[in-house]
């Protein structure tokens, strides 16, 4: 089942290498406001429409609509209003209202901006727009009659269903054949909107909205993507096929001496149309418009056969909408074959359904997950398909509809269950297949769904597990060898009273199996819809060659006497790669392979980032980096796809906590090389991150890299640094980075909010010393971040010397770093880095001062500093930085003598054209006649090599 897990990541958590990435709709995010937002009150008043003035910084030009168009919403309100006089039941909508889609011009990463956008004040939640694609697939015929309905002892249960009016199921899909002669006298029809109006006109096309729903002659279902995906109308005939053959499983006629029986009776079908008319169309589009839609014509099982890998709580509003409003939602787990949720069939109010075979296994296919609920046969599935005709499909696609369909039988036979009740009763009455599928027990729900016993309601008991939690006997929370733990357990009752409730703990397929201690509770009696905690905790203890990232998976099985009445999975991570320790005034997260703040980039829900005496997080990302050129720079950071970070390091040795025993100070090591990298240089890294306890430097981090050469020969020209995105401000908003030259130190401050913390971040060795000051969003000459960071980006920034040395008040980020340096075989580096948040600039200023003794004081590869004089730099480009191809002057100055060679590189590093290139020139200003190379149109940089390092000046060539 689906529930809330206290004390434990919602809506992220490890996930098995194979599962597949989800997809989303690029350059795009959806927005929540909260009411009070200036930004949302905007966007109202602009008719729901039009650029947001709080986000045009962050995203540039961008356009935004309703994630639920103004019609439905009408839609939504009418039906509360319907089912109410309560004018708060009547406003339940207003959230869906709040929330928006957002699209830019300009290429931005979806999933690491929302992250972003989330931290915002007037936000309440920022995610990408997921993909979400139709999961049922056509298959060459296997059989030769219709299984699944003996399997699920469909035409039994069509003997009991009682003489009432039809029960609507809402099929949000890629539209119906209506015309289809085995399925077209189950098609629902709109009353509101069918006969003649007053002035004898027919109501279908009268351009009427004649019942008031907002939608206009919406007769027979409704298309809300038509051709291009924005060209609704009233006509939901299909274009991928899916549609009708999911309409088609859950009610083509029965006895009508033609063609198939649907699995239900006494069903018809509403069209939602949610696919493009394009029959080879593999995704659908406006489905939060379709549920509700759906929902607000007198839909009570809605069936989603769609849907992706990844969770949205969009679309989880708008369950809970549907759910208001009295409709059920069905949906597919997913057709990927992986232990992963799939959504929306994963959010915990809806009915999830995985698929079986003829013999009641797994389908090959088929997703299996804790929040799976039932099963239902998807293999070789006979149904309608659009012209008339029939075909097989296999999928989960195939499957949600059985559920769909028997769920719709059950509510006609009791039309007063709720929702709730209604998932439950399906869940309560199936077969039990475990037997079948040993190694997916607790994965695949329940059982196999019985659509008899589901319309009997022959169980008439359910309980679920409401919410867990998982404690450590230890109290460090890290779940680690040989611990022991607790988890205590909260259960809802669904359906009749119980008598004697009792839960019982056992173990799951999983990689380790705990040690119970105790594994039994009791409940109690409990009436409808009561909610108990156990009365005790179960208790284990962990083994002592517990795996890392180790699955715990424990099957909770809830009976009422002797008689089980719903089970439950627990299933979440023990032992996991990253520890959370607080020693002084910072509470920081580091992994085992070089990343401080979070282990999961760009979620950010594993690990609590970089906190200050309990403010909220100040770090969206940080990770180390070693290189030697753009191709052999093995790191962890965002990459060239900004949803994704580099995995260049693997861990020698998980990261522990303790006490260092070369400097006495507390904090973790972790263990790691680079033998991730395609491209790597044959280093290992002992990295530490170390805490003062006194006062004078309680809010100073030490992190102290030593750097191995493990190959057979000298690495030349190396450079190693840190990368750390701040987000001081609400995402970054109003940030500020600078570089101090007198105290040797970057400065990170938020300049609209002077109560938040000042950073500062220092590299204490005594080595040459890199620092670049980065606009995340980028200014047109200097690269961002948002849209990617190439490996090219990360070579200039951390191999430069003193380079870019203030931002613009933005979203920023930090690169700081030591180089060039050589490292012999076998041989050692130690760069030592500080970090520290204080009150404001002349603390952060005097607590460095402090650290860089302390670290003197403790033995670390630290010296004084002292302050660099003005290093050599381009001091001016004619016509810059936006210039033609030609001949430009260009001065610049040196601080001692030296060979100087000017050269103008790419993005990638890559040198298009000397300009420059004298064995020795004296100290001073210098100024040449130089030719711009004739280029492609877009960024490049002026690249000056001297004895002293490297200068770089972004500029923008035009031909």
């Amino acid at each position: 089942m689906k529930h809330a897990v206290l004390l434990l990541i919602v809506l992220a958590s490890f996930v098995p290498a194979k599962s597949r990435t989800p997809q989303v709709v690029e350059n795009t995010i959806v927005v929540r406001f909260a009411p009070s937002s200036p930004d949302l009150q905007t966007w109202i008043t602009n008719g729901r429409s039009g650029e947001l003035p709080g986000l045009r910084e962050m995203l540039g030009p961008h356009a935004t609509r309703g994630f639920v168009s103004a019609s439905t919403l009408k839609a939504v309100d009418v039906a509360h209003r319907r089912r109410s006089p309560d004018p708060l039941v009547q406003n339940t909508s207003s959230g869906i209202a709040n929330i928006v889609v957002i699209t830019t011009t300009q290429t931005i990463d979806p999933r690491m901006i929302s992250r972003k956008l989330a931290s915002r004040s007037d936000v309440v939640y920022a995610e990408p727009l997921p993909i979400q694609e139709l999961i049922g697939t056509p298959n060459d015929p296997l059989a030769t009659s219709q299984y699944y309905l003996a399997k699920v002892r469909a035409s039994e249960a069509w003997d009991v269903l009682p003489d009432r009016p039809p029960v609507v199921v809402g099929i949000v899909d890629t539209g119906i054949d209506t015309t289809h002669p085995d399925l077209n006298a189950n098609v629902w029809r709109n009353p509101g909107e069918s006969g003649r109006d007053a002035q004898n006109r027919d109501r279908r096309s009268n351009g009427v909205d004649d019942d008031g729903n907002g939608f206009v002659d919406d007769w027979f279902g409704w298309d809300f993507v038509g051709a291009d995906g924005a060209s609704p109308d009233n006509s939901p005939l299909p274009g991928h096929p899916h549609g009708t053959h999911v309409g088609g499983t859950v009610a083509a006629v029965i006895n009508n001496d033609m063609g198939v029986a649907g699995v239900g009776d006494k069903i018809k079908v509403l069209a939602v149309k949610v696919g493009r008319d394009d029959p080879n169309a593999r995704s659908v589009e406006r489905t939060s418009d379709g549920i509700l839609y759906a929902a607000a014509v007198g839909a009570t099982v809605i069936n989603c056969s769609f849907g992706s890998s990844s969770a949205s709580f969009a679309d989880l509003d708008v369950i809970n909408e549907a759910r208001a409003l009295g409709a059920l939602v069905v949906a597919a787990a997913g057709n990927d074959g992986t232990d992963q949720g799939f959504y929306p069939a994963a959010h915990p109010p809806v009915l999830s359904v995985a698929a079986t075979n003829e013999d009641d296994e797994r389908a090959f296919f088929s997703n299996y997950h804790y929040t799976v609920d039932v099963a239902a046969p998807g293999q070789s599935i006979l149904s309608t398909v659009a012209g008339g005709s029939y075909d097989y499909y296999d999928g989960t696609s195939m499957a949600s509809p059985i559920v769909a369909a028997i769920a719709g039988m059950t509510k006609l036979m009791d039309p007063t269950l709720t929702p709730d009740q209604l998932r439950a009763s399906v869940k309560a009455n199936v077969d039990n297949i475990d037997t079948l599928n040993i190694s997916f027990i607790g994965r695949l729900g329940s059982g196999r769904v019985n659509a008899l016993a589901s319309a009997l309601r022959t169980q008439k008991k359910f309980a679920e597990m409401a919410s867990y939690a998982i404690e450590d006997v230890d109290g460090d929370g890290l779940f680690t060898a040989d611990d022991e733990i607790e988890i205590t357990v909260t259960v809802a009752n669904i359906l009749a009273p119980l008598v004697n409730g009792r839960i019982r703990a056992t173990p799951a397929p999983s990689n380790f199996q705990p040690i119970y201690t105790i594994a039994d509770a009791n409940l109690g009696p409990m009436i409808t819809d009561d909610t108990v905690a156990a009365s005790n905790a179960f208790t284990m203890r962990l083994p002592s060659d517990l795996p890392l990232n180790g699955d715990l998976a424990i099957l909770i099985s809830i009976y009422d006497g002797d008689t089980l009445i719903g089970r439950d999975l627990i299933s979440t991570t023990v032992n996991p790669s990253y520890r959370t320790f607080s020693h002084n005034d910072v509470r920081l997260t580091v992994n085992s392979e070089g990343n401080i703040g979070y282990n999961d980039y760009p979620e950010n829900a594993q690990g609590e980032g970089f906190r200050h005496r309990g403010y909220r997080s100040l770090l969206f990302e940080g990770g180390f980096l070693i290189g030697t050129s753009p191709t052999y720079l093995p790191n962890v950071v965002r990459g060239a796809n900004s949803s994704y970070r580099d995995y260049s390091f693997e861990y020698i040795d998980v990261i522990r906590t303790g006490v260092d025993p070369a400097t006495n100070l507390s904090g973790a090591t972790a263990f790691f090389s680079d033998s991730n990298d395609r491209y790597n240089l044959g280093v290992s890294v002992r990295e530490r991150v170390l805490q003062p306890t006194v006062d004078s430097l309680r809010s100073t981090t030490f992190v102290i890299y030593d750097i191995t050469n493990i190959s057979d020969s000298t690495i030349t020209g190396l450079h190693a640094a840190m990368f750390m995105d701040w987000d001081l401000g609400d995402a970054g908003e109003g940030d500020g980075c600078a570089w101090d030259r007198v105290h040797g130190m970057g400065i990170i401050q938020n300049t609209k909010n002077p109560s938040i913390p000042t950073i500062g971040v220092a590299m204490l060795s005594p080595l040459l010393q890199d620092f670049y000051a980065i606009d995340n969003a980028g200014d047109g000459f200097a690269p961002g971040i948002y849209d990617n960071f190439l490996r090219a980006e990360k070579w200039m920034m951390m191999s430069s010397g003193i380079a870019r040395t203030n931002s613009r008040i933005t979203d920023v980020s930090v690169m700081i770093g030591a180089g060039p340096f050589n490292l012999q075989s076998k041989a050692t580096q130690q760069i030592v880095f500080a970090i520290n948040a204080e009150d404001g600039y002349t603390v952060a200023m005097e607590q460095m001062d402090r650290a860089r003794a302390a670290a003197i004081n403790l033995g670390l590869n630290a010296a004084p500093y002292v302050p660099v004089a003005q290093t050599d730099r381009i001091l001016y480009l004619e016509g810059g930085p936006a210039v033609s191809s030609g001949a430009h002057r260009i001065r610049f100055e040196l601080s001692a003598s030296t060979p100087v060679t000017i050269d103008v590189v790419d993005i990638m590093g890559r040198p298009t054209g000397i300009l420059v290139d004298e064995l020795n020139l004296t100290p001073g200003i210098h100024e040449r006649s130089v030719n711009i190379p004739s280029v492609a149109t877009g960024v490049y940089f002026l690249r000056m090599l001297t004895y002293f390092g490297v200068t770089m000046m972004p500029i923008q060539i035009a031909p």
